[in-house]
Order: C-alpha cells, then structure tokens, then sequence
C-alpha cells in the first residue's frame, strides 16, 4: 500500500510537513512524527533529504521531545547572513524553529534548534525565544526574510488569529502585528500560516479546522469537510499582512478533502508546496498500518499567483516537471499521479494507491 512517489515515513506515524528548507545541495524535508506507534502521539521531527524531490533518502530523527514538550510544527531557515553567530557566512547555519507543546499544562512556546550539517541539531540554550503560557495556544512558527523592513518575519497561529513578530537576528523576537479573517473567509481554527511574495502579491495560507456552520461557504460542486487550507491575496507591510481585495468566497488552496498543514520550502527561488493528505474517514480507514506506517504527503506543487476575472488567484503546477522518466522508465504522470491540475487550483484531491 506503500505509494511509489508520495512520501511516507519509514515506519510510525506521520502528519505535518515541517522545515521545508533548501541546504547545502539538497532538498531537507522534516515532518511530525510518532517512530513508536501508528497513532497520532509524542510528537518528534522525522527527517529525509532529495536532491530531486522524487527520491528520498530517510534520516535520523532531528529533534525529540524534552522537558519542555512534544516538538510541535515549525520552519527551518538558512542563516546566510550568519546573524544568528551559530555558523559563519562560508558556512551558514540551518535554524530550525518549532513550538514546544506541553502535554499536561498545554502550554506552547516558541523554540529553536541549530545545525551545522544538516543532519544533527542541538536546541538553543535559552529556549524558549518567544514564551507562551499555560493554555494558551500559540505555534506553528514560520519563518522568512523580511523584504519590506529588513531582518526577518514570524508568523504563528493563535487558533483565532495570526501574529507576526520581527528580529534582526533570528533569536530576538518582538511582536509587530496581527491578523484576522476577514467574514467572507472560513471561520475556525487556525493551524500553520505561511506568507510567500510572488508577482509583486503576498499570499496568506493557513489550515482551517472549521464547523459544520460553515460548510454553507464552500463552492459549487466541492465536497464540504471540515479540515482545509483556505489563501488570501493582499500585501505585507513588514509588520502584518493586509488583505488588497476581499474575495466574495473563501479561496481553497485545494478543493479536495484530504489536504491540510501545508508549508513551503525556504531558500529556494520557486514556491514549491507539500502537504499532508490525511484527514478523511476515506484516507485514515485504508489499513497502512498493517505495513508499518501512516501518513503520506502531497506531491510537491510549484505556486505562482495569476489574474484571473475573478481577481487574484493561485496557480498549481507539478514540481518537478511530471514529463522526465523516472521509475521503471516511465514518466511520473503515467507511474503514479495523486492530485488534478487545474489552473487557479485542484480538483478533487484524494488518497490513491498504486
């Protein structure tokens, strides 16, 4: 039940793609993971690195829970400016920023974990670099270069809303900012914001968990669920994001009832997005863990924003090119394909096995 080219944790369970990042040389992929069971529990950060984003080759876990908690989503960035003073500008730092999740008091903070090679990380000393309090939910950090401002940009959920915090030196945060939806979005939880520039546009993603309430919103002809990611377009001031132009319906990045906490790779020039696709009583009733795992991600998706009449909006494409041979002499549309291109989005996204 293993897919050929959606990737799948080597055994335990797997859900969010976290750390998309781009360093030395190749593709690092890091991602929420249980290596103990094939259920949702003790959050670790599996790794595996590409040079293709079609093969992968599994490494050791990257960081493991600790007195402080399981280690929730995050990002990774590469400190090429060396303003952290954890590697030097010959031979830059990765970053690893995650929120540290206490399972008893719930309290979530913000945390940071360096790398010299890649592979090994040694947390910050002085974690946490944003404190959070008991029951007081604040993660998912996502972490970019601040082209408005200088220095650089976070952005975490507070399940209602998305806060935006600015440093100079990736271990000093200060709040400058805050989001919410607009009405004519989806209203629910918020879980993993990114914001990415692309044509001169920002773009605001987030995972929703929304309530039936809601399900009115949806468009023609989409199967209402309850576990999605919706996108604004609008600009980034440096210190928050603002919408340009209020859509009249919520903006799906994908139509299909399996797609959810999808984040971007850092220190590459493309967009390129991937995702978990697991959230469906159709998805998590197919028995993977009868072979060891559970969990498969979305396969990588070039993003660029388009005009269309209705306004902005964003465009999907294959990453890589699905035209180059690669297994067994066939081209990757005709060995295994998951997701449906259309051109301001997809259609229909759903669990398939080769």
């Amino acid at each position: 039940m293993r897919p050929k080219l959606h990737f799948t944790p080597p055994k335990g369970w797997m859900n969010d793609p976290n750390g998309l990042v781009y360093y030395n040389g190749r593709y690092h992929l890091f991602y929420q993971h249980n290596p103990y069971s094939c259920e949702w529990d003790s959050m670790h950060w599996g790794h595996a690195v590409s040079d293709d984003l079609v093969h992968w080759e599994h490494l050791p876990i990257a960081l493991v829970p600790d007195e402080e908690g399981d280690i929730f989503s995050g990002s990774c960035i590469v400190d090429k400016n060396n303003v952290s003073g954890f590697g030097t500008e010959d031979s830059p730092a990765l970053l690893a920023f995650y929120t540290s999740h206490h399972p008893m008091t719930m309290r979530e903070e913000q945390c940071l974990a360096i790398s010299n090679d890649g592979v090994h990380f040694t947390k910050y000393d002085l974690n946490p670099i944003i404190p959070g309090a008991e029951h007081t939910p604040a993660r998912d950090p996502f972490v970019f270069e601040n082209v408005v401002l200088g220095g650089y940009s976070m952005c975490i959920t507070t399940e209602d809303s998305i806060r935006f915090y600015h440093s100079e030196d990736l271990i000093h945060w200060e709040e400058s900012g805050q989001f919410t939806l607009p009405d004519n979005a989806f209203q629910g939880m918020i879980e993993c914001p990114v914001l990415f520039e692309s044509e001169g546009h920002f773009v605001l993603m987030m995972s929703m968990d929304i309530p039936k309430t809601e399900f009115k919103k949806f468009p023609e002809g989409v199967e209402p669920h309850n576990r999605l990611m919706q996108y604004l377009v609008g600009e980034f001031d440096g210190k928050t994001f603002v919408i340009s132009e209020e859509p009249e319906h919520p903006l799906l990045v994908d139509e299909g009832t399996d797609f959810y906490a999808g984040t971007i790779f850092n220190n590459v020039e493309d967009t390129i997005l991937m995702a978990w696709l697991g959230n469906s009583e159709k998805i998590m009733s197919i028995p993977t863990e009868k072979e060891g795992f559970k969990g498969v991600l979305s396969f990588p998706r070039k993003l660029s924003v388009v005009k269309t009449e209705d306004g902005y909006r964003l465009k999907h494409e294959f990453y890589p090119d699905l035209s180059y041979e690669t297994l067994d002499g066939k081209s990757l549309e005709d060995s295994f394909v998951l997701e449906k291109i259309s051109t301001d989005g997809l259609k229909a996204a759903t669990y398939a096995i080769n």
